[in-house]
């Protein structure tokens, strides 16, 4: 051999290290080199023997003056434990990097959960602490909270019962980056927060779990790729405009009449649209549907024959240091279970194509079957649906067969345009072939409020369903998802004297159809009205908040023909008035130099104002009259002296003049509102007022202060 052997390259191959594989790695790498090594002798055995130079013969070197070493000789060997020392380490990478990956998943980008500001200990503002130049309390009579005197301190932060994550159209939008997978697994759902002049929307969480069901894969987002936010074309909402209250003058224009209101939409509907990012428009917040949202421990009536006694109560606006509120707040009858009547119900549902969303027609179908659960033997189910033509899907039924009629619910698909009109025709002449005596009879239209086909002229529509309602069949309105036509929506229903909702997740779905379901389905009171009547030698100026569209005009308080709201079964119903006392320094208008003050016999320091309100028991035409006197012995001096109840209400009132941008009670912090809402938390069954202080922590950071607050 030839001293030049020892620079065979075998030597410096066994020379490297390779790392030590696992077994399964190394099994993979050795049967790629013996493929490859057999795959090479093929090739040699089939080709041509490389040719050489006459004179030399066949080349056995690259180079030809080295003619002892034959490195051609050794190039398929070379090659190949080349090959196989190259796969090993590259196979142990490989089963390193991927060996602890599940297999078909990428990594979830990163989600942040923007912090809310948390409250700082301070008391609720001395704006609404004491009002020495106000309607004085009696001083013997005041009547005692039923709790005792609380701290107006706002708490730590609390954990919140959160509604489910909504709207799954919404998770189809583009989204501020959000937190890591273990917190969206925990929590139903996540706020997220847009940036300065970013209109971002909320991606996970969507399909079935928006609904009480499994939740949906979020989509997968590739390694190392860049997560980028984008502003998205909402649906169109359509909302009927409406100018805020004003402020009138109690000498010149002393009576406020209006219909009770018992709807919850818009609340509802604007914690959608704060819970995924975006500010409701104002036409969308209706105030006294806000605070009607809520229940409250108003005084329960004693009998059927009296359905409901209002409670008053006159204390501090925490808003402006120089006026005061007056709170009216009545509960509806609870009938004992045996008095319950039976129920003739038909579903009329909207299957057309705009339905076609998890947030619509897959959870009005979870909604309902929740109702179907609700019902006794003596109760009564059909289904009309309609979308592009009419149709029986269910003919009155028994709700003991609830089999049956889920499997109608199960089989109903979203397709074609919507001729509303057609079904709602179909639908009453199921109720009226089912009609209970003495009962329930009711259509509930489920819907997103796009009435598209089928409705050449809606005011024809309404006077069927007014004629309707006159024979007893009530209709009442649920709303899904977005794009919803809330001002048809809320015509049909106050038309046919029922009730409005907005179903924005299967958690709302309960709280309506089981939670309140005696008020959705049962009247026991209905046209009411109330008429407030003020004493301009105690109150100078007042304004209603909230009930723009519901004002009625002074006569029609005493006139049983005019249509007002109905009141449920257990239903409670509040509204406030912001009034300014005599000589507060708080008025806005000025006195008339010309004109003189109202005739009046009552002297300051009686009556504040004569609150009268009118109802109909649900089988008679003719209305009963009550009255009640708001005296000094109603008025507290200090915010923190009243109940758990009229501090919500309050802070729930500030939260709606704060989303309106009103013109009156805006100047309010949003941490003062929250500072205001806890201190009102109270018991808080079901955990709604609880779900309220977050989301007025959202709504501060969606739309910031810009004011200076009110002190």
């Amino acid at each position: 051999m030839s001293d030049d052997f020892n620079d065979n390259p075998f030597d410096q191959l066994k020379g490297a290290n390779a790392p030590d594989p696992r077994t399964d790695a190394r099994k993979r790498a050795m049967l790629a080199g013996m493929a490859a090594f057999e795959a090479a002798q093929k090739t040699e055995k089939t080709t041509a023997p490389t040719k050489g130079y006459g004179a030399s013969g066949r080349l056995s070197s690259i180079i030809s003056s080295l003619k002892g070493i034959k490195i051609m000789d050794m190039r398929i060997p070379i090659g190949t434990v080349a090959i196989a020392l190259l796969i090993v380490p590259l196979g142990y990478q490989l089963y390193s990097s991927t060996s602890m990956t599940p297999a078909d998943t990428s990594e979830r980008a990163p989600i942040v959960v923007a912090d809310a500001p948390k409250p700082q200990d301070e008391p609720i503002p001395d704006a609404a602490a004491r009002v020495p130049s106000m309607v004085s309390p009696a001083p013997s009579s005041r009547p005692s909270a039923p709790t005792t005197k609380a701290p107006v301190s706002p708490a730590p932060a609390e954990p919140v019962a959160a509604e489910p994550a909504q709207d799954a159209s919404l998770a189809n939008q583009a989204s501020a980056p959000v937190a890591d997978a273990a917190q969206m697994e925990a929590a139903p759902t996540i706020d997220r927060l847009a940036p300065p002049g970013v209109d971002t929307k909320r991606t996970v969480n969507s399909g079935a779990a928006a609904f009480g069901g499994a939740s949906a894969p979020a989509r997968p987002i590739a390694l190392n790729s860049t997560v980028q936010t984008q502003t998205v074309a909402q649906p169109s909402d359509q909302f009927a405009s409406f100018a805020e209250q004003r402020l009138k003058v109690a000498a010149t224009d002393p009576v406020s009449t209006f219909s009770l209101d018992v709807d919850t939409a818009s609340y509802a509907y604007a914690r959608r649209l704060i819970e995924g990012g975006e500010v409701p428009a104002p036409d969308a917040v209706r105030i006294e549907e806000m605070i009607n949202y809520f229940p409250y421990d108003y005084a329960p009536a004693e009998s059927a024959a009296v359905p409901f006694q209002p409670t008053v109560a006159v204390y501090p606006t925490p808003w402006n240091a120089k006026t005061q509120l007056l709170q009216i707040g009545i509960k509806g009858y609870i009938p004992p279970a045996e008095e319950t009547k039976p129920a003739n119900l038909v579903f009329l549902i909207d299957t057309s194509g705009s339905m076609d969303s998890p947030d619509k027609l897959p959870l009005l179908q979870r909604a309902f079957g929740l109702l179907v659960d609700q019902l006794g033997a003596d109760d009564t189910v059909s289904i009309v649906a309609y979308a592009g033509s009419a149709g029986v899907v269910l003919e009155p039924t028994k709700a003991t067969e609830k089999a049956k009629i889920l499997s109608a619910l199960g089989e109903l698909k979203p397709y074609g345009t919507t001729a509303g009109s057609e079904g709602i025709t179909l639908a009453y002449r199921l109720a009226e072939q089912a009609r209970v005596a003495g009962g329930a009879n009711r259509v509930i239209l489920a819907t997103d409020g796009d009435f598209n086909v089928g409705i050449d002229d809606p005011k024809a529509l309404e006077t069927f369903i007014k004629a309707k309602r006159e024979s007893g069949i009530t209709l009442s309105v649920l709303g899904f998802g977005r794009g919803i036509n809330d001002s048809t929506m809320q015509a049909l229903a106050q038309t046919g004297n029922g009730n409005a909702s907005y179903i924005s997740s299967f958690r709302e779905a309960q709280k309506v159809l089981v939670d309140q379901v005696g008020g959705t389905l049962h009247t026991i009171a209905k046209d009411v009205k109330v008429q407030v009547e003020f004493n301009p030698a105690v109150i100078s100026e007042y304004r209603l908040i909230g009930y723009e569209t519901r004002v009625l005009n002074r006569e029609d308080f005493n006139n049983d023909k005019v249509d007002a709201g109905d009141v449920g079964a257990g239903t409670t119903v509040t509204a406030l008035y912001e009034i300014t006392p005599v000589g507060s320094g708080a008025e806005l208008v000025d006195p008339l130099r010309y004109g003189g003050e109202a005739a009046t016999d009552t002297k300051p320091g009686d009556e504040i104002a004569f609150l009268k309100m009118r109802y109909k028991q649900p089988d008679s035409d003719v209305s009963q009259l009550i009255e009640k006197a708001v005296t000094p012995a109603v008025v507290y001096g200090d915010i923190a002296d009243v109940t758990d109840d009229m501090r919500f209400a309050a802070a729930v009132a500030a939260f709606g003049q704060k989303l309106r941008d009103s013109d009156y009670g805006g100047t309010m912090s949003w941490e003062q509102i929250e500072a205001l809402a806890r201190s009102g938390k109270g018991a808080d069954e079901g955990g709604y007022r609880a779900e309220f202080i977050s989301l007025v922590r959202t709504a501060s950071l969606l739309k910031p202060d810009t004011a200076t607050p009110a002190n």
